[in-house]
């Protein structure tokens, strides 16, 4: 006879709510709505599947009442749909609590070595934008006359730049390597772990290239203020957060620096509106709403309606941009996903004999030792 587990209908309501898929759940799984009801109680079965499906931990489903979650970082999250999102998802919790784990565990292997501080961590603090971004790119090398390649490109080299200094980078969609749980971009885009020895830095790889390249700028931000946490980067909103806003003007500064547009716009001002913004996306390596903010900002182009114009280019933009693909060689996107810094740092611990492989493997989030063992041969091969 099947075990059958007493639930709280407000648990189980709570957990069909903070899924965001109610409707498919109900309809693939009738009986959510006899617990909800109080009619019948779910098997452990039943329950563990609910529990995969909301993204819920199981545990969590066994209280009398739905718990109270609150985030282990400072929130800066404004602008998007606050109540849809005000209690943070399961999802955003296990990347945030995977990541502090990360970090601590860095921060030990670090200290063990002797490894030097990261000493750009919160040295802007008192400084304005325009200096802060001016130093992000003398420290990670990237004047707008030195880049180059595509948008991908510029993603990889700025997440190397940033491990090259000693920080953490970890750029991916998904939880865990589980592409049933993908992180939502209208709840979070980025986040950082602000440490001396061990600064993080998390993009959400659901946005578009160039919305992650705003973000990792963002981030960079974060770490040079010295003040971590978690946000919804968008470079058309004006964030309640001062530090938000102080961000996002040194995110802009850092990707389209203002003497370099002045130079620049030179060439294309007596082109169309959507024409100077490609050409100078294309010099810039970012994307247009950033051109666009910093145009209107550096007075070179007069709006009678500013906002309707930054509305209009996201119209164009969102006809334009391919859905994203989170496919790809699974090896090949673990260095993003963990961060190559700290997948090194791990494998060669590991191989060390001071840290255990199973600790290792859980780090990783990954399932097997042959898993742990062909990650770090292909680590081997492209190093």
């Amino acid at each position: 006879m099947a075990v059958r587990v007493p639930v709280a209908p407000e648990v189980v309501e709570w957990a069909m709510d903070r899924s965001h898929d109610a409707a498919g759940i109900s309809e693939s799984m009738p009986k959510v709505r006899e617990w909800i009801d109080g009619v019948s109680r779910p098997t452990l079965n039943q329950l563990s599947n609910f529990a995969a499906r909301t993204g819920t931990p199981f545990g969590y489903l066994l209280l009398p009442q739905p718990p109270r979650l609150e985030l282990p970082i400072d929130d800066f999250r404004d602008g998007f749909d606050a109540d849809a999102y005000r209690e943070p998802s399961s999802d955003l919790l296990a990347v945030i609590n995977q990541s502090i784990r990360r970090q601590d565990w860095y921060r030990d292997y670090a200290n063990d070595l002797d490894l030097p501080e990261v000493e750009v961590v919160g040295r802007a603090a008192d400084w304005e934008p325009t200096r802060t971004a001016a130093d992000m790119r003398k420290e990670l090398g990237y004047e707008v006359a030195q880049r180059s390649g595509t948008r991908r490109d510029q993603r990889r080299y700025l997440l190397q730049a940033f491990e090259d200094l000693g920080g953490l980078a970890v750029a991916t969609s998904m939880v865990e390597n589980n592409n049933h749980h993908l992180l939502d971009i209208d709840e979070f885009r980025g986040f950082s772990l602000i440490d001396e020895t061990a600064p993080l830095i998390f993009v959400n790889t659901g946005q578009t290239l160039n919305g992650q390249l705003f973000t990792l700028a963002h981030e960079f931000a974060h770490v040079w203020r010295g003040i971590g946490g978690v946000g919804v980067e968008d470079p058309g909103r004006t964030p309640q957060s001062t530090i938000e806003r102080w961000c996002n003007r040194v995110a802009s500064e850092f990707l389209v620096p203002e003497a370099d547009l002045h130079r620049h716009f030179h060439d294309v001002h007596d082109e169309e509106l959507v024409a100077q913004l490609e050409a100078l996306s294309r010099i810039f390596k970012c994307g247009t709403l950033v051109v666009l903010q910093a145009i209107e900002r550096a007075g070179l182009r007069r709006f009678d309606d500013f906002p309707a114009a930054y509305e209009a280019e996201v119209a164009r933009l969102k006809g334009l941009s391919p859905r994203q693909n989170s496919g790809g060689d699974f090896y090949a996107n673990q260095p993003y996903r963990i961060g190559e810094r700290l997948s090194h740092a791990l494998i060669d611990d590991v191989f060390g004999g001071r840290t255990a492989v199973a600790e290792a493997i859980k780090l990783m989030s990954f399932k097997s030792l042959s898993t742990f063992d062909k990650y770090a041969r292909h680590l081997d091969r492209e190093g």
